[in-house]
């Protein structure tokens, strides 16, 4: 993804600071991205399972 090597080229001032959340057009969930020891990470699921009653039954609590 074009904007989340940008995101991760910036030379921030305190890196460990900044999360960029990112939602494709096709989807229903942000993918989380931050910079841990001057790389990029991503920390949030690739592609959670929507259709997963136990994940919706918690995600309010």
């Amino acid at each position: 993804m074009p904007v989340v090597k940008h995101f991760g080229s910036l030379a921030w001032h305190n890196p460990n600071a900044v999360q960029l959340f990112v939602m494709d057009q096709e989807e229903s969930f942000f993918r989380v991205w931050m910079i841990r020891n001057s790389a990029l990470r991503q920390y949030a699921p690739s592609s959670p399972d929507e259709e997963d009653e136990e994940f919706w039954a918690t995600a309010g609590s």
